[in-house]
């Protein structure tokens, strides 16, 4: 960082630097000028170069460090980079062969269990022990597909009332860029990319495995564990490290047993978030009066980008439409968090002597310290909370009192059989009310899944469409796998 007087036109240090924060911001301004020293430029030399015949130099450099934010509204690739960053520098942890296999050794043993307490068959894919950083380049892609319907929507009203602020661009400046609203989208995709960046780091050193975020962020049929993070949530439990390493276990087998074996599960919970993001409308006075109000002048003031906050600056609004698909949704996390958790409680009774206050122990988690809950509200500015958790449980114990295992597992093979809200106030009035209907219709159902019918009834959704970006393959190196 250059110790130039700012204030004096001959100073082409503090120039540089400050023509940098007023395009994209301290924060980013910051590491493009540590990257270009770490491939060998000198920003000092990049100063001596401003001037109107080499602006456009200037400029592709800039786009250079700072990285293509492709055809999306929001920079992925930076996205990427901040998270791993952000993992690397703070939370770097070290997969060792024996805690991959411990792990492992967990989930193995977490199967056996689960087959007296489920219906349904294990994964089929293999056993995976990740580290943070692996965690992040297998849950992006799905991590992008659900932002990016709402990023589309920030860019639009962020490049709106931007782009009013132009006209007080420095000359300069404003020769420099050439096409200034390519120049705004850019940033703007950057900003987001940040942002969302850290969001996924902050996931990334929370989650024990693939679903406890409250949505099936990783694809494929594998059941997933991160020992980082279940060894530092064990810290400080009157718990042995172990017992908490096979709770979690089991629950994460139980929850890839669930989307596993329920064809349209996965792709209804996607599908509804991105429904609901996609639809979310951003207020635009709302923004202008407080851009406004905070005298944000991006092109003039080189410290306004950075204390923008965006949770504050963008009021998403939820039309009817949108927060009937909430309520939908987080009824259907509620009935899957109370599942996973009944399951899991059953399976682990017989073996572990804290199985009773470490299920009072992940219901209190889920409730107050779930990894995704703060994430989901900034970013997507809805809560995809379990908000029925105990009420579904009991609706679960219920039904398997009433129709054995199976029964209430087969209660999974279509959404039209799963409870309503309603029903989870009076679970007793569920199985009493149409016994006889609900009797015929789970006999259907058993019936086709026992004769592996072709026809299974499961609704016919196309499936959410999930994956690693195709055109850059991962270098986070491979996860431990069986």
């Amino acid at each position: 960082m250059s110790n130039s007087d700012h204030s004096g036109q001959g100073a082409p240090g503090g120039n540089w630097e400050e023509m940098l924060r007023a395009i994209l911001g301290s924060e980013q301004a910051e590491q493009i000028i540590e990257r270009m020293k770490a491939e060998g430029h000198d920003p000092q030399a990049m100063a001596q170069m401003l001037n109107p015949g080499n602006m456009a130099m200037v400029t592709n450099q800039i786009r250079h460090f700072l990285g293509s934010s492709g055809e999306g509204p929001v920079n992925w690739q930076l996205a990427e980079r901040v998270a791993r960053d952000t993992v690397s520098h703070g939370s770097l942890d070290r997969l060792t062969a024996a805690k991959a296999d411990r792990a492992r050794t967990a989930m193995r043993t977490a199967s056996l269990w689960l087959d007296a307490a489920t219906d349904f068959a294990p994964a089929t894919g293999p056993n995976l022990a990740l580290s943070r950083l692996d965690w992040i380049a297998h849950s992006l892609g799905t991590f992008r597909k659900l932002l990016d319907p709402i990023g589309a929507n920030v860019s639009r009203a962020f490049s709106e009332v931007l782009s009013s602020h132009m006209d007080h661009m420095p000359p300069q400046m404003a020769q420099m860029l050439g096409d200034p609203n390519k120049m705004l989208t850019t940033m703007i995709a950057a900003v987001l990319g940040m942002q969302y960046g850290g969001a996924l780091a902050e996931l990334a050193v929370k989650s024990f495995g693939s679903t406890d975020t409250g949505v099936p962020l990783l694809e494929g049929s594998s059941s997933i564990l991160v020992p980082a993070n279940i060894a530092d949530f064990a810290e400080g439990l009157n718990v042995p490290q172990e017992e908490v390493l096979l709770y979690v276990a089991v629950r994460e087998c139980a929850a890839t047993r669930l989307y596993g074996r329920v064809p349209w599960l996965r792709p209804r919970v996607l599908d509804t978030i991105a429904e609901i993001a996609s639809g979310i409308e951003i207020n635009m006075e709302s923004i202008e009066e407080q851009v406004r109000g905070m005298a944000i002048d991006p092109m003039s003031d080189p410290q306004a980008m950075p204390q923008i906050d965006m949770s504050n600056i963008f009021v998403l609004e939820l039309g009817q439409d949108q927060q009937d698909a909430v309520e939908r949704l987080q009824h259907l996390l509620s009935l899957i968090e109370g599942w996973v958790s009944e399951v899991s409680a059953k399976a682990v009774l017989p073996h572990l002597p804290a199985a009773v206050p470490m299920r009072e122990l992940f219901t209190r988690r889920y409730a107050t310290d779930n990894p995704a809950k703060s994430v989901w509200e900034e970013q997507l500015g809805i809560e995809l909370v379990a908000r029925r958790q105990r009420e579904a449980s009991a609706f679960w114990e219920l039904a398997e009192k009433e129709k054995g295992i199976a029964g209430r597992d087969a209660l999974w093979s279509h959404p039209d059989l799963l409870p309503t809200a309603e029903a989870l106030d009076d679970p007793e009035s569920f199985f009493s009310d149409s016994q006889e209907d609900i009797e015929a219709e789970l006999d259907s159902f058993l019936e086709d899944l026992f004769n592996d019918a072709e026809q299974s009834g499961a609704p016919h959704e196309e499936p959410f469409e999930t994956g690693k970006d195709p055109d850059k393959p991962s270098d986070s190196g491979s996860p431990q796998a069986e």
